[in-house]
This record gives structure tokens, C-alpha cells and sequence, in this order.
């Protein structure tokens, strides 16, 4: 099969480019690059979240609540409520969730999945009463009769067992949604149960899966290429998030508070070591400028294991990094994995909480470390709109300087996502790689190769 964008041409034979050759042959298109990646996201989440009520973009608390409402007039009684995608400044005030729904529980996510806002009737369910206790790495904002209806990071998971669970189904959903959008690979960061991993095994795959495990999930587990399904990594969490005010920061928020440390410091080194030593490389949740800055210091240290192992270390979402850590970025075995699109509505909270603008999604300085960048969505905490990236990216608008030229965002989400994956065959067009391309007219994805197949949108 031949395929051209007008200037070069690309022989394909089964699932590898064969031939690359200069002119114009067979299916004419008005771009041909390697198949687009998303390098941070949470698939069987995103599609949860395909199925659930969506509040990105509400206004305030009560016009969240009305969505609440309204959603349960629909419902038999007794059912839940699920929602995400909520951002506010400060967390909402208790009262509205029991009045905008007294029958039904309900579970609203933050954008940032950090936090979880719910009423008295799901509280209720979750044993969450005056006397609950949050676990560690974990905290609840109480209502005036000391009933839990905010919870922060790890407080989270009392409600767990009691919400309607994720399934096959879900996965599934999430997955085909991003084969929809002209993704050919995503990148599974390790907040997916542990058994999501068998769901995966058994789908038959509409893209490629790199895949980390949840910390001590990955015991029992051997790292490898299973299928189409790329096992590679074991996830952990510095911090939290800037929406939930759990990012761990050395300038406070308002509030005076520093956001959280959640798997210590001492703990990642330490599980880390092992996770290296078994094979896995290590993914690490970062948003903060204190979780940066301690992450930074143990990969130093483990670095020597990671070049031994062949590994490349991952650091995830590196949102706010101060001046002076930009040099020790510099000759690491790691890659920089970051979802450009969340700084269009983190701006707000930089600007309210008063973060210095300069140290947010600095785009530029760290595409000058050297070190492979990969682009993502977090989704479902965004949708995995390619377009998003490109304009944050583009167009920074907290510090126009550390914008990057669209070239980059592409490479980003195709070769320095490769690189992040340790995918050496993919990412680049070149005979005897892997034939995964997105095809591309008005500036958008309209179809795809995958696994020696065209599809068209």
C-alpha cells in the first residue's frame, strides 16, 4: 500500500514501512506523520468518564449542582450520581449535593481526579461519619456536623468499594476513543487496578499499550511485550495536584499550606530499587515544585541501576519546576512526560494561588535539558484533544518565552513518546519501522494505519 502527502511517498508492507522514496504515489493525503501517542493517560477511567456526567467548564459549585439535579430526576432512586471534571478555586461549600440530590449518592471528581466531592447519602454508604479517620495521604473537609463530604487524595478510597465498579466494558470504550481520535499507541500510567491489566490482556487492542502497574502491583508480574500490550512500568506518586491544593510546593497557597508528599521519598528509592532491579522502569507522578526538586534526587541516585538495566526513568507531568533544577535534569536516563492542554485552565489557579508564572509548564526550558519530552492528556482529567496541546504548547499564556514551535508538540507526541516507551522501531518514518501513522487533513487526524490496516474517519 502506498500512501503521500504530495512531497514523499510510503511503501507499506504488513505493519513496516518498506520503502520512503521522494514524489507522489497512491493515496494522497494532506499529512502523513508516525501514529499520534498519548503519553500519559488513564484509559479505562477516560472510559468511565465517557459515561458518566461531565462538569469541565462549570461555572461554580451550584451550577454543578444543578447538573447533579437535574441528572437525578433521570434516575431510579437509590442509583448514583457519578460526575468529574469539576475545577474550582476552593473547594465548594458543604450542603449543596444533599439539597441537589437527597436520594441518590453521589461522587463528583475534580479535574485532577485528586479530589472527590460527595453527599450525605454517599457518605452514608461509605461508613464516613463524625468519627472517620482519613487514612495516610489522605485527608476529608467535614460538614458542620463533622460528616466527611470532601475528600483529598488517599480518603478517596473509602468510597471505592461502594461506587458501581469499572468493567471490561469500560476499557474498552476507552481505548477505541482514542483509536477514534487517531491515536495508534497510549500510555496507561498505573492508576488502573491491578486486574484491569488482565482485561487489557484479553481485548483485542485498538492501539498499542505501555502499561505500568499501580506501587506494589508489580510484584508477581514480569516485565515484557504481551501481544500489542508493552508491560514496562511501575507508578508512583509524589504529590497531589494545583486543584486540589495537594501539589507540593515551596511557596504556599493561600491558605498558607504546601500541598502533600504521598509515596515518600524513601519509599520510592527504596521500591524503586526493586521495581529496577526486576525489570520494570519507574514512572513518577510529580506536579509540585517540592516533589520536582525530591523525585530529581532520587533518580541521581538510582540512575546508575537505570543505565545498567537499559531503563529509561520517567517523571510525570513536571508542572512547576524552580530555576535552580533545570541543571539537574541534564544527563539523566530519563524522559519528561507532560500534558501541555492542563495549563489552560491551570493558569487560573497559578494566577489565584500565586505561584510564580515562571516556573509553571516550562515547556522550553525543559526541551533544552536535552532530555526526551512526551506529550499526554491525563485523561479523563482532560480530553485527549491533540489540538489542546498544540495551542497551551504554542501559545503559552502565563510566559509566552516558554512556548515551543508546533514541530515540537508533534515530535512530542510521536518520537519523544517512543523514546519515553523505549520503542526504538516506532516513532519516526523510516523503512524497516513500524508502520503506525495518523493521516491528517485541515490540521486534524481524519484516519490511521494500525497493525497494516487503513482506517478512515
Amino acid at each position: 500500500m502506498w500512501l503521500t502527502d504530495g512531497k514523499q511517498s510510503l511503501l507499506l508492507e504488513g505493519e513496516r514501512i518498506a520503502r520512503v522514496e521522494e514524489g507522489a504515489r497512491g493515496l494522497r493525503l494532506e499529512a502523513i506523520t508516525p501514529g499520534l501517542q498519548d503519553a500519559h493517560a488513564h484509559p479505562l477511567y477516560w472510559g468511565m468518564a465517557l459515561r458518566g456526567l461531565d462538569l469541565t467548564g462549570v461555572a461554580s459549585p451550584e451550577e454543578a449542582a444543578e447538573r447533579v439535579a437535574a441528572a437525578a430526576r433521570g434516575l431510579p432512586p437509590g442509583s448514583w450520581v457519578e460526575g468529574r471534571g469539576f475545577l474550582f478555586p476552593k473547594p465548594p461549600p458543604p450542603g449543596l449535593l444533599d439539597r441537589a440530590a437527597p436520594g441518590h449518592p453521589v461522587c463528583l471528581r475534580s479535574r485532577d481526579h485528586h479530589s472527590a466531592w460527595i453527599n450525605r447519602l454517599a457518605a452514608q454508604q461509605a461508613g464516613l461519619g463524625p468519627g472517620a479517620e482519613p487514612p495516610e495521604g489522605g485527608a476529608f473537609l467535614r460538614d458542620p456536623e463533622g460528616v466527611p463530604y470532601y475528600l483529598l487524595e488517599r480518603a478517596q478510597e473509602a468510597l471505592e468499594p461502594h461506587l458501581p465498579p469499572p468493567s471490561p466494558e469500560d476499557l474498552r470504550r476507552g481505548l477505541q476513543d482514542f483509536a477514534q481520535r487517531g491515536y495508534t499507541a497510549v500510555h496507561a500510567l498505573g492508576y488502573e487496578p491491578p486486574e484491569a491489566l488482565d482485561w487489557a490482556l484479553a481485548l483485542e487492542l485498538p492501539v498499542r499499550l505501555w502499561w505500568a502497574l499501580p506501587r506494589g502491583a508489580w510484584r508477581g508480574r514480569r516485565p515484557g511485550w504481551y501481544g500489542d500490550l508493552h508491560l514496562a512500568g511501575v507508578k508512583f506518586f509524589a504529590d497531589g495536584a494545583l486543584g486540589s491544593r495537594t501539589a507540593w510546593m515551596h511557596t504556599p497557597y493561600p491558605d498558607g499550606s504546601l500541598g502533600m508528599p504521598l509515596d515518600g521519598l524513601e519509599v520510592l528509592k527504596e521500591e524503586g530499587k526493586e521495581a529496577l532491579k526486576a525489570g520494570f522502569t519507574l514512572a513518577v507522578h510529580a506536579i509540585g515544585t517540592r516533589a520536582v526538586a525530591g523525585v530529581l534526587g532520587v533518580f541521581q541516585e538510582l540512575a546508575p541501576l537505570a543505565r545498567a538495566k537499559g531503563l529509561t526513568l520517567r517523571l510525570e507531568h513536571v508542572q512547576h519546576v524552580r530555576k535552580e533544577e533545570l541543571p539537574r535534569f541534564q544527563g539523566l536516563p530519563l524522559a519528561l512526560s507532560l500534558q501541555p492542554l492542563h495549563l489552560l485552565l491551570d493558569q487560573h489557579l497559578v494566577r489565584a494561588y500565586g505561584f510564580p508564572p515562571e516556573e509553571a509548564f516550562r515547556f522550553r526550558s525543559l526541551w533544552a535539558t536535552g532530555l526526551p519530552l512526551a506529550f499526554g492528556s491525563d485523561a479523563p482529567v482532560a480530553k485527549p484533544e491533540y489540538a489542546e496541546n498544540l495551542l497551551a504548547a504554542t501559545q503559552h499564556p502565563l510566559c509566552p518565552e516558554e512556548s515551543l514551535p508546533p514541530e515540537a508538540v508533534l515530535w512530542a507526541h510521536t518520537e519523544g513518546a517512543a523514546r519515553a516507551a523505549g520503542w526504538g522501531d516506532y516513532g519516526r518514518l523510516a523503512p524497516g519501522l513500524r508502520a503506525d501513522l495518523t493521516l491528517w487533513e485541515g490540521g486534524r487526524p481524519v484516519g490511521r494505519v494500525y497493525r497494516g490496516r487503513l482506517e478512515l474517519f
